[in-house]
C-alpha cells in the first residue's frame, strides 16, 4: 500500500473475509479499545485491492483503499465505503495489527486527508450483501481508444504518416522541347 503503516503487533492474521461480520467485528474492537488497524486484503476482480482501517481507542478514525492495478489510492470517507464494500467479498482476508497510541495519532497527523470518523449506524448503511466493482469503476481513468494519426505518432511513424496525407502529385520524366512538339502536332 502506498500508505507507510508501522506493521505493529499481529493480533490475527490470514481471517477468511467471507467467514466473517465485518460490523460486529468493528463492534467487537470498539468494545475492547483496539488502536491499531484492519488491513483487507482482497481479489476484486479485476486485481487485488486493499483496505485499511485505522482505530483509536476502538473508534474508526481514518481509512485507505488501494487498487493495485490502477495504482490509486481513495482516503478518508471514500475510502471507508471501498472498505465496507471489500468486507463483502468472497476471496480475501482480514490481519489485525495493534499499535500504541502514540503511533496512531502519528498516523493521523500525517495523514490528515485520510481521517473519516463514521458512526455505528454508518457501518449498517454502509454495509452491502454483495461485494460491488462499481466503486472501481469511479477511480479508473476514462478508456480513449487513440485515433490512428496518434498511434503512428506514438511509434515515431510520423513521417510516414506525413506521406500518407500528403496530396499525390502526379510525376512525369521531363519532356524534351522537340517531344513536346510533337506531342502537340507542331512539327
Amino acid at each position: 500500500m502506498l500508505l507507510n503503516l508501522p506493521y505493529g503487533t499481529p493480533v490475527k492474521t490470514g481471517i477468511d473475509v467471507a467467514a466473517v461480520d465485518f460490523v460486529a467485528l468493528l463492534k467487537e474492537l470498539l468494545v475492547k479499545s483496539f488502536n491499531g488497524y484492519a488491513c483487507i486484503t482482497i481479489n476484486g476482480g479485476n486485481g487485488v485491492e486493499e483496505g485499511v482501517v485505522l482505530f483509536d481507542n476502538g473508534k474508526v478514525v481514518a481509512s485507505f483503499y488501494e487498487y493495485f492495478k490502477h495504482v490509486k489510492t481513495v482516503q478518508g470517507d471514500h475510502a471507508f465505503v471501498r472498505v465496507m464494500n471489500a468486507s463483502s467479498a468472497k476471496d480475501g482476508v482480514i490481519e489485525l495489527f495493534q499499535l500504541s497510541n502514540e503511533q496512531v495519532q502519528l498516523i493521523l497527523a500525517f495523514n490528515e486527508q485520510a481521517i473519516s470518523i463514521p458512526t455505528e449506524k454508518d457501518y449498517k448503511n454502509f454495509k452491502t450483501a454483495s461485494f460491488s466493482r462499481t466503486l472501481e469503476e469511479q477511480i479508473r481513468p476514462p478508456v480513449e481508444n487513440p485515433s490512428e494519426a496518434e498511434v503512428l505518432k506514438k511509434y515515431k511513424i510520423t513521417d510516414a504518416v506525413e506521406q500518407a496525407e500528403a496530396p499525390a502529385t502526379p510525376v512525369s520524366p521531363p519532356v524534351s522541347e522537340d517531344e513536346l512538339k510533337d506531342l502537340l502536332g507542331q512539327a
